[in-house]
């Protein structure tokens, strides 16, 4: 398995408060100090912080573990679940649509997402940026609001702000354990009975992600060795995984598939120039390796 890519200098300009926002992630997902149980439901334990300011939207977060894990799930392909459009039309209901303005790292980006709301409440979008601090044991998936001149204001939708988002995920005893801790700010007029519910119900997608993986298995993870990643895409229901690279001839890339996903093998199909092994994991996972990758290259996995 090659190696994942820690935190690098990037040539994001909202670098500083892209950090800063992975940084609070990371204080406020490493322990429950602070942070008062509201609820349990569907195995998801659901709390809420404290505000010294009670005007701003509240601070919730929803831990659950995954403990149905398919063989050979690491904490990054459940980042993969959780982040990827692909999957996240499937477990978020409220999900319309999103797309990358520009990728400054494998983990780091630039983006935009629409999600849909209630007649007649308008729906949200918000421009941000994410990044992915990837450890052997725990991956964090930070993303906040930022203002950029490449996305403006769109028609028909009010403008959020997440204040903080992201996602913890680590390997424990019992599987890999899910946190989800959000703070946002939905914006312009809303029914205050509405907005409250909505608001403490945010980190139920916690076992909105372990239900998609138990049932489903894990999408394609990849993990990238000297080559550019310019890009993946998921499609839940054709169950066909796109990764496309860019490389001097030196680039390597490592994608591992779920064998509960594709129960029946896969199919695999290249463009560009690249070399290509495939092969099983000690669990009889499929596995795609490629090397001295050249070029664009694209490559595609799909189920047979």
């Amino acid at each position: 398995m090659l190696s994942v890519n820690s935190i690098i200098p990037s040539d994001n300009v909202h670098a500083t408060q892209t950090r800063q926002a992975l940084n609070q992630l990371k204080e406020l997902s490493s322990d429950l100090n602070g942070w008062d149980l509201t609820l349990e439901q569907d195995n998801v334990k659901l709390y809420k912080k404290k505000l010294d300011d009670a005007n701003l939207p509240p601070l919730v977060r929803g831990d659950t573990v995954l403990t149905d894990l398919p063989a050979g799930c690491t904490p990054l392909a459940v980042a993969t679940v959780a982040t990827l459009p692909g999957c996240r039309r499937i477990w978020d209901d409220k999900f319309e649509t999103s797309k990358v303005l520009e990728y400054y790292t494998r983990y780091e980006s630039l983006f935009w997402v629409k999600l849909k709301a209630p007649w007649p409440i308008s729906p949200r979008d918000f421009a941000g940026t994410t990044i992915r601090d990837v450890e052997p044991e725990t991956v964090h998936c930070s993303v906040v609001s930022v203002k950029d001149k490449d996305i403006p204001d769109t028609v028909k939708t009010v403008r959020g702000e997440l204040i903080v988002s992201g996602w913890k995920l680590f390997n424990c005893d019992q599987g890999i354990g899910i946190t989800y801790v959000n703070q946002v700010d939905l914006a312009g007029s809303l029914p205050s009975a509405f907005l409250k519910k909505l608001l403490l119900q945010i980190p139920l997608c916690a076992g909105k992600v372990r239900d998609y993986i138990s049932t489903y298995g894990f999408v394609p993870s990849t993990v990238i060795g000297q080559a550019q990643f310019k890009g993946e895409e998921f499609d839940h229901d054709a169950r066909t995984y796109t990764l496309e690279l860019n490389g001097d001839g030196n680039g390597t890339a490592e994608t591992l598939c779920s064998e509960r996903m594709y129960a029946d093998g896969i199919q695999v199909h290249l463009e560009g120039s690249a070399e290509m092994a495939q092969d099983t994991d000690k669990h009889g996972n499929p596995r795609i390796v490629l090397s001295k990758i050249k070029g664009p290259v694209k490559l595609v996995i799909g189920k047979k």
